[in-house]
């Protein structure tokens, strides 16, 4: 009899993979992995993306909803692998290396490809390839020169290299080849200190410390067989403008200094120039917003001189989350997945920190290594995708990798690049 009903017991390992999927969905995350180590047929069941996809979809920072910021990552990521890299992110579990030095102090600015890496080191632009583990190779893929002062800002997008300087110019190469496509030389009274580019490549954005916005449109020259960069409008903002970014449905939000009782923040119609509204009335004198972030067609991120960052949504005309430095600091820039990941850098000490965008509070900081030791650095500029982080301080560029690959130890014979 005890014979008769041990052949008719079944088994777990005998039960087919459909049912062991849907025993398996009930399990929480240790329990998960304590079964991936039962045997293999064990393992690859639990690590089958069903069970990890609504997990993934909540993950910080890796989740790959946002299509720019899927984009701009190296692969495109399984569930497990998205809950595991969130899980490192929520912990700051990375591993931090110097990747590129100099000797003179700039401002730098990052752009952030899949394939490549772009960083402005005075009036130059230097194309880094990417690496499999995150890291950039020594050398350089490409050198764009067009400006005779510092790059104050620039923008890749729509196969284009858009760049603003320090000399009032305008310069635009070809992102792929490297070719100089145009320049338009003092098309501003002062420093273009914001660009942007929307329309898939067809608008431009530029604002100034002249106080004035300008809109062009990108026409074929066919004398020249070139493009042109033609002015559509000027608009004065009356106050400086540090920042400009475009949405998808043809607002422009503009960031003055915020000083002399201009608004921060002036939102203009981009066809026709047209003032459609003003936010941030309510903050002090002086409140300058540095960098800003669109996460849909009406809410967006604005960081600044007041030490706070803040979801602005159109729709209520006010901010309605918001994000203090706790050292009292000003925020010069802003890095985010645009879901639930926030990255701000401050002016001192290279300080970034991570925050969680559903809660109040930051997670941790961290403080990017500068080219030599005891100096301070603000924190210039950003870039990230769902498995690093880049971080440009004066003089050296930091790569906060969250894979576990430690580039070091895998490319022992790399050295840092030197300009």
């Amino acid at each position: 009899m005890e014979l008769k009903l041990l052949s008719m017991s079944i088994s777990l390992d005998s039960l087919p993979t459909d049912v062991l999927l849907t025993l398996f969905k009930y399990l929480d995350r240790p329990s998960l992995g304590s079964v991936a180590q039962v045997c293999s047929r064990f393992r690859d069941i639990s690590y089958s993306d069903c069970l990890w996809i609504e997990a993934s979809r909540k993950a910080l920072a890796s989740n790959q909803l946002d299509a720019a910021s899927r984009a701009r990552c190296q692969e495109t990521l399984s569930a497990r692998d998205k809950v595991r890299l969130g899980k490192a992110w929520i912990q700051g579990d990375t591993l931090e290396s110097l990747v590129a030095v100099q000797n003179t102090k700039f401002m730098p600015r990052l752009q952030l490809e899949a394939k490549r890496l772009w960083v402005a080191w005075g009036n130059r632009i230097w194309c880094h390839p990417r690496l499999p583990d995150g890291g950039i190779a020594k050398t350089t893929s490409r050198m764009l020169r067009g400006h005779s002062d510092d790059v104050s800002k620039f923008v890749v997008s729509d196969g284009m290299v858009v760049s603003g300087g320090r000399d009032r110019s305008l310069c635009a190469w070809n992102a792929n080849s490297g070719e100089f496509l145009f320049a338009r030389r003092y098309c501003h009274g002062g420093e273009i200190s914001a660009v942007d580019v929307t329309a898939r490549g067809a608008v431009l954005i530029t604002g100034s410390r002249d106080k004035n916005v300008l809109v062009w449109n990108i026409r074929e020259d066919p004398d020249r067989d070139a493009l042109l960069p033609v002015p559509v409008h000027r608009t004065c903002v009356e106050d400086r403008v540090w920042s400009v970014a475009a949405n998808d449905m043809g607002l422009l939000a503009v960031g003055t200094a915020g000083t002399k009782g201009v608004p921060p923040l002036r939102l203009y119609d981009l066809a026709s120039g047209t003032n459609v509204l003003d936010m941030g009335t309510e903050l002090k004198n002086g409140a300058g917003m540095l960098d800003m972030a669109w996460l849909s067609s009406s809410t967006f991120l604005a960081c600044g001189y007041d030490t706070f960052t803040r979801l602005w949504d159109t729709r209520c005309r006010t901010y309605v989350r918001s994000w203090e430095e706790p050292f009292d600091e000003s925020v010069y820039c802003l890095a985010t997945d645009k879901v639930n990941c926030l990255v701000t850098g401050t002016a001192r000490h290279g300080r970034v920190r991570i925050w969680d965008m559903r809660s109040s509070g930051f997670l941790y900081m961290k403080h990017a290594s500068p080219a030599r030791r005891g100096q301070s650095s603000p924190v210039y500029s950003m870039a990230m995708d769902a498995a690093n982080l880049y971080v440009a301080l004066d003089q050296s560029l930091n790569h906060f990798g969250f894979s576990g690959q430690d580039p070091k130890r895998q490319r022992t014979q790399r050295r840092i690049r030197r300009y």
